[in-house]
C-alpha cells in the first residue's frame, strides 16, 4: 500500500467500521424486549410539553415556573385530575422554591434520553435527578415514567415527592433571609431573580478571580520551594506556562461554588453551568497544550543529544498532531455538553462518511506523506536539499507541506503527498563533496607539456589534505572540438557547502598556475577556414574547323 492508495483504504476501513456498529446496534435493538431501558428506544409520540424525556420534563417544569405559570407547570406533576385542579398551582409553586433553593444535584447532567438512564438501586420507571436537603435531612427527588393519556409516554415529578413538599416548603420558610434585606433589593428582579442575587452574583467574579490568584500563586511558591531543594529547575519553568489556564479554571470552579450557596433560581443555575464547564473544557484543553510544548521541547533536545538527533523533526509532527487531537477531543465533549448527541451524529454519517473520506483523500494523502517522509527521515527542517530542480534549506514540515527556502530566497512549498514520491537529494547528508571540472587546452600543446601538467595536477590533489587521495583521479579523456580535453575528479573531505566552494575556488587557481608555468593556453571556441583558388581549364581554339562550318552554312544559304 502506497501513499497515494492509503487514503482510499482508511476511507473504506473508517465506513466499514461505522456501518458495522449501526448493523450490531440494529440487531441488538432487534433482539431486545421493548420495555428494556438497555433495548431500543420505541416511537415516542410528541409531548408539546417536552416531557418525552426527564430532562424535558425538569427544564420545562422550570421555564413555565420561572414565568408564574403555575397552572401549566402542574402539568408536569404526577396528580389525579381532581388533585391538579384544587392544589395543583400551589404544590407547582412550592415545588419550584425548594428546587431552587434546596435541590443538590446536577441538573445539567439528567439524561435526555426517552428511557432514563440506568441507576444503581432505584426502579427502571424512575429518574432521581438529586436531593433535597433541608435542616439537615434528605429527600430524594425522583421522576416516574408513566402512560399519558393523550398517547405516548412521559416524566412527572413523582407523588411521592409531591407528598413531601408542603412540610419541606414550611421549613424553608424560617430560613429566609430576604426580610433582612432593603425592600427595593428583593422586590425589584432582573430576569426573575431578586436584584440582591444579581448583585450578589456579580460580585463574586472578582472575589472568584482573586481568590483562585491567590491559590496559584501559593501553589507556584510550593512549586518553586520543592524544586530549589530538589534541584529540579526545568518544573519552575513548566508551572508558570500552566499558571494562566490553572487561575482561570480555579476561578470558574470557586465562583461555582459561590452560586450553590448563593441561592440562584435553578434554570439559571442550569444555563450557568453549562457555560461553567464549557469554560472549564476550554481550560483543560488551554492546560494540555503547554504541557504538549514542554514535552515537545524536551524530547528534541532529547533526540539531538543522543545517538537519534536526526529524528527530532518527527517531535514537531507529534506535537501538531496532539494539539489537533485535543482541540477534536474539547469541541466534540463541549457539542454534548449543549445537548447534541455525538454517538448519534456519528452513527448518523453512515455511507455519507465515505464521501466525506474520499473529499479529504488529498489532505489524507499529505498527512500520511508528512508521516512517511519524517519516519523514513528523507529531511528534516535545516538541511539543504534539492527536490526536482530546485535547491533549497527546508524550513517547516506541517501535517500538509513542506516548506524549503530556495537559494533564490523564494518560498517553495510541496505537498507531503507529492514529496513523498519525488526523488529527494539530502545535500546536508553528504559525507564528502564532489569536484569535477573538464579543462581544454589548445592543440599546440605538445604531448610532454601534456604528461607534466597531468603529473603536476595530480601531485596537487594527492598533496592537499582536504582531498580525498583514493579518489583523486587527473585524465586526458579526448580530442575534443576545440582542444584536447582534460578531466579531473576527487571528493573535498568537507560537508559544509560553503566551505567546499572555498575549496574548490583554490583548487580551480593552483590549476590555472600549473597551466600557464607548463606554457600551455587553455582553449576557447574557435573555427578554422581553409581557403583556396579553384584551377580553370581553357580548351584551345580550332579557326580551321570554324570556317569550314561557315562557308558550308553559307552554300547552303
Amino acid at each position: 500500500m502506497n501513499i497515494r492508495t492509503a487514503p482510499r483504504y482508511l476511507a473504506i476501513l473508517l465506513s466499514a467500521s461505522i456501518l458495522a456498529g449501526t448493523l450490531h446496534r440494529m440487531a441488538g435493538q432487534a433482539v431486545t424486549k421493548p420495555g428494556s431501558r438497555a433495548g431500543a428506544e420505541p416511537e415516542q409520540v410528541h409531548d408539546p410539553l417536552g416531557r418525552s424525556t426527564p430532562q424535558g420534563t425538569v427544564l420545562g417544569f422550570l421555564q413555565t415556573a420561572q414565568s408564574d405559570k403555575f397552572k401549566e407547570a402542574a402539568e408536569y406533576l404526577q396528580l389525579s385530575k381532581r388533585e391538579r385542579a384544587t392544589e395543583g398551582e400551589q404544590l407547582a409553586r412550592e415545588l419550584h422554591v425548594l428546587l431552587d433553593s434546596a435541590l443538590v444535584g446536577r441538573v445539567g447532567t439528567i439524561s435526555n434520553q426517552p428511557n432514563g438512564s440506568v441507576q444503581i438501586g432505584i426502579p427502571e420507571d424512575h429518574e432521581r435527578i438529586g436531593i433535597f436537603r433541608v435542616n439537615g435531612t434528605e429527600t430524594p427527588v425522583d421522576l416516574v415514567h408513566v402512560s399519558n393519556p393523550g398517547g405516548g409516554e412521559i416524566w412527572l415529578f413523582s407523588s411521592e415527592v409531591l407528598a413531601r413538599v408542603p412540610d419541606l416548603f414550611r421549613q424553608m420558610e424560617g430560613n429566609d433571609m430576604e426580610p433582612e434585606l432593603p425592600g427595593f433589593l428583593v422586590s425589584n428582579q432582573l430576569f426573575s431573580t431578586p436584584l440582591w442575587r444579581v448583585i450578589a452574583f456579580l460580585l463574586l467574579i472578582p472575589v472568584s478571580f482573586g481568590l483562585g490568584w491567590a491559590m496559584t500563586r501559593l501553589l507556584r511558591a510550593a512549586v518553586r520551594a520543592w524544586s530549589k531543594q530538589h534541584h529540579r529547575s526545568g518544573l519552575e519553568s513548566v508551572y508558570d506556562s500552566l499558571t494562566a489556564p490553572v487561575t482561570l479554571i480555579l476561578t470558574v470552579l470557586l465562583h461555582q461554588v459561590g452560586i450553590h450557596f448563593l441561592g440562584v433560581p435553578l434554570l439559571i443555575r442550569v444555563y450557568y453551568q453549562r457555560a461553567v464547564w464549557l469554560i472549564v473544557v476550554a481550560g483543560l484543553a488551554w492546560l494540555v497544550f503547554p504541557l504538549i510544548n514542554v514535552w515537545g521541547e524536551r524530547a528534541r533536545r532529547r533526540t539531538l543529544a543522543g545517538a537519534a538527533g536526526h529524528s527530532d523533526t518527527i517531535v514537531f509532527l507529534a506535537q501538531r498532531i496532539l494539539k489537533v487531537a485535543v482541540v477534536v477531543i474539547a469541541t466534540l465533549v463541549m457539542l454534548s455538553m449543549l445537548g447534541i448527541n455525538m454517538a448519534a451524529a456519528v452513527a448518523g454519517l453512515g455511507i455519507g462518511s465515505i464521501a466525506i473520506a474520499f473529499a479529504a483523500q488529498k489532505t489524507l494523502e499529505n498527512l500520511l506523506g508528512g508521516v512517511s517522509i519524517l519516519s523514513d527521515q528523507v529531511i528534516r527542517v535545516g538541511e539543504l536539499c534539492r527536490v526536482g530542480e530546485d535547491t533549497g534549506t527546508v524550513e517547516d514540515i506541517s501535517l500538509r507541506s513542506t516548506r524549503i527556502r530556495t537559494l533564490n530566497r523564494t518560498e517553495l512549498s510541496v505537498p507531503n503527498g507529492k514529496l513523498a514520491n519525488m526523488t529527494v537529494e539530502n545535500l546536508t547528508r553528504g559525507d564528502k563533496s564532489l569536484f569535477r571540472t573538464k579543462i581544454s587546452l589548445r592543440y599546440e600543446t605538445s604531448s610532454a607539456q601534456l604528461r607534466w601538467l597531468l603529473t603536476e595536477t595530480q601531485n596537487l590533489l594527492h598533496n592537499d589534505s582536504r582531498v580525498e587521495a583514493e579518489s583523486a583521479r587527473v585524465r586526458f579523456v579526448g580530442f575534443g572540438e576545440t582542444g584536447l580535453d582534460i578531466e579531473i575528479n576527487c571528493h573535498i573531505l568537507t560537508r559544509a557547502f560553503a566551505e567546499f566552494l572555498a575549496i574548490r575556488e583554490e583548487l580551480l587557481l593552483r590549476i590555472m598556475d600549473i597551466v600557464a608555468g607548463a606554457g600551455i593556453r587553455f582553449a576557447f571556441p574557435s573555427r578554422v577556414l581553409y581557403a583556396g583558388r579553384e584551377e580553370v581549364s581553357v580548351k584551345p581554339q580550332n579557326h580551321g574547323a570554324d570556317e569550314m562550318a561557315h562557308a558550308a552554312r553559307k552554300k547552303a544559304g
